[in-house]
């Protein structure tokens, strides 16, 4: 099993603790794909004295190295001096760096926003995009209003600037995506009406693993070493396509009208009842569930768990390094749909135990089976045992709805 640093020329046995800031950021760029961990929690912990090393790595980063990693610290480090550096890869779509850019712009918040406000006002399609994407995480009153005035200004993108609102959270902004959306394309307007129908009901809660940069930005292969996409890059890869493209995109089976996106919750996919047994799903440890599969599930992950320690794994990071050489041994000599939803079911237990900071797998297993405990409660969920799916099935897994890559 490899080691998360162990990329080229790098040492991962070396204590990071005793490496110059210097050194540590200029191992980031050589480290790809794999995620140097150890460096930027190193680099993460030293503040702010990072910055300026890290800085010059990702200008020099450009055609040279993978400049992702210097990307994502100077991110987590909320330095408003890192703004141009960052802003250099707006608009680059290779291993989803304009995506992590953005991001990176968006949590530095305010100070970022006279140079957003500048990008999304130029001729560049990619960087007003990029641009959007970052206003649209910067909760203040201006990047709202820029956004608002973006919608009659820039209807190419207007799709993207409606999600951006979305992600605010503001209805306020009902009233200006209704105006809007009369002017937009027959594909487009769906997407309007998306958005208004998201504002109506409210927020849906953030996904705990899109809050660590460590689950966040760590590359998968089976997604061709690229991070998992967020609306930001399926809004940067349609745009990319061209506008037939992006119109068959838009097109579905029967659209909603916006009547019915707005009254009815069941367009809403958490809202909507299991099939199979009426009940509602929820998430006791990190999948999506309900009554007849919640307890095989929590088995399943346990056995994972289970697998893992027996091979004298312990930890969260080396078990996941474990997932990608399965994904990779797949991708090489073939493999089942099966096989590969065993490894994207031991993948999401391994996050959601990072989500809990729960990062030893002897702990994790405990935690497991006292939720299975709980889930064998009669008083409480306790499906007939006719309804319960052994684990070692595969119906498991389909009733699960469990997805290789975004596990839900």
């Amino acid at each position: 099993m490899r080691d998360e640093t162990n990329g080229p020329g790098t040492g991962g046995e070396q204590d990071v603790s005793q490496l110059a800031t210097a050194v540590l950021a200029a191992r980031l760029p050589a480290a790809s794909p794999w995620m140097p961990r150890r460096e930027m929690e190193e680099l993460l912990r030293r503040g702010p004295d990072a910055a300026p090393p890290l800085i010059d790595v990702l200008r020099r980063a450009q055609g040279r190295g993978d400049p992702l990693w210097p990307i994502v610290v100077l991110g987590e480090l909320r330095r408003g001096d890192a703004i141009p550096a960052l802003g250099l890869f707006l608009g680059r779509m290779e291993g989803g760096v304009n995506v992590a850019a953005a991001e990176a712009l968006g949590k530095i918040g305010a100070a970022a926003l006279p140079y957003l406000v500048a990008m999304a006002a130029g001729e560049d399609r990619g960087r007003r995009l990029a641009a959007y994407g970052a206003l649209a995480m910067i909760p203040t009153d201006e990047a709202h209003s820029r956004l608002k005035d973006a919608l009659a200004r820039d209807r190419a993108l207007g799709d993207v600037i409606a999600r951006a609102l979305v992600q605010q959270g503001r209805p306020e902004a009902i009233a200006a995506l209704a105006a809007s959306a009369v002017h937009a394309p027959k594909w487009m307007r769906r997407e309007f009406e998306s958005a208004i129908a998201a504002l109506v009901h409210g927020p849906v809660a953030p996904d705990p693993v899109e809050r660590d940069w460590r689950l966040r930005y760590r590359r998968l292969p089976a997604l061709g070493w690229n991070f998992p996409l967020t609306w930001l890059g399926v809004a940067a890869l349609v745009h990319r396509s061209g506008p037939r493209a992006r119109a068959r995109a838009a097109r579905g089976p029967l659209s909603l009208t916006l009547f019915d996106a707005i009254t009815d919750i069941a367009a809403r996919r958490e809202g909507r009842p299991c099939r199979r047994c009426g009940g509602v799903y929820w998430r006791p440890a990190g999948l999506r569930v309900c009554r007849h599969t919640a307890e095989a599930m929590v088995e399943l992950q346990a056995a994972r768990l289970d697998r893992w320690l027996a091979a004298g794994v312990t930890d969260v990071w080396t078990a996941l390094d474990d997932c990608d050489a399965a994904e990779l041994r797949i991708a090489r000599r073939g493999g089942s749909a099966l096989q590969r939803d065993l490894v994207a079911v031991g993948r999401a237990t391994l996050f959601w135990l990072v989500t809990i900071r729960c990062e030893d797998l002897p702990i994790g297993l405990q935690s497991l089976r006292l939720i299975s405990n709980d889930l064998r409660d009669p008083s409480r969920n306790g499906p007939a045992s006719s309804h319960r799916i052994p684990y070692f099935s595969p119906l498991t897994l389909r009733f699960a709805h469990v997805n290789p890559h975004n596990f839900s």
